[in-house]
């Protein structure tokens, strides 16, 4: 209740379109929403932030909030169906349904791009994590909402029953930091990542990751995100030393 008295106080602007926006969120979920400001701030990205009384409202806590909520129906969900796999596997799996990337595909299948609204140009909004972010945030927004029990039945009927294909994603080894860090550990090397600089980029910031293996520099990947740049300096790092090993 303390945060609907709280969020009453920005005062959204109701719209002739509030009613699509509720139909859209009751057409998403299949609930109807309660408190349409939580949606609302669920899309509004920081590069846009509204601000009441000099503090800037986005959907970054949400989206905190989000993060947590579907981690934990994930993993509920990941240890009912798999009764005997150990606490790695499941976290592997876990991760692979949660990544930036895929909750990114997510966000734009469910058509969150055109609700989201963000100062950030088109390039920006596609290379930023502002999509993947918006979904998470629509999660914490559905379980402020609703509670617990609506959101996880939204996420396993309407999100794991059509858009994971978990058997696929158990087959394929995409963690490309945990395939890095294995080899490493195998051969006995030290492994680290380092931020080499850090760049504001309009409303954003751009960070370059540079994977050192036993204090050799080797691939750096720039990125919105610190999560992909990681991953895919990874990845070009293990292609460089599939070269070198022949």
């Amino acid at each position: 209740m303390a945060i609907k008295v709280f969020l009453s106080q920005f005062n959204f602007k109701k719209t002739k379109g509030d009613k699509e926006f509720k139909n859209w969120i009751k057409t998403t979920t299949g609930y109807s929403p309660k408190n349409l400001v939580l949606y609302q701030q669920a899309f509004l990205h920081s590069s846009a932030a509204a601000k009441r009384h000099n503090t800037p409202i986005s959907n970054e806590r949400l989206e905190f909030l989000g993060d947590a909520v579907l981690g934990a129906i994930i993993a509920e969900h990941l240890f009912k169906i798999y009764p005997y796999k150990d606490e790695g596997f499941l976290t592997q799996l876990r991760s692979k349904i949660v990544n930036g990337q895929n909750l990114k595909e997510l966000s734009l299948k469910f058509g969150f791009n055109n609700q989201l609204k963000a100062n950030l140009t088109k390039d920006e909004k596609i290379k930023s994590s502002a999509f993947g972010d918006a979904f998470e945030a629509f999660i914490g927004a559905v379980y402020l909402d609703l509670g617990y029990d609506k959101t996880k039945k939204f996420v396993a009927s309407k999100i794991i029953k059509f858009h994971v294909d978990i058997t696929e994603l158990v087959n394929t080894d995409s963690d490309f930091k945990s395939q890095l860090q294995i080899y490493c550990q195998k051969n006995k090397l030290n492994l680290e990542y380092k931020l080499i600089s850090e760049e504001k980029q309009g409303a954003n910031k751009i960070y370059a990751i540079q994977v050192f293996i036993n204090d050799k520099p080797y691939i750096k990947f720039e990125n919105f995100s610190k999560r992909v740049a990681e991953q895919k300096a990874a990845q070009l790092t293990l292609e460089e030393l599939q070269k070198e090993i022949g």
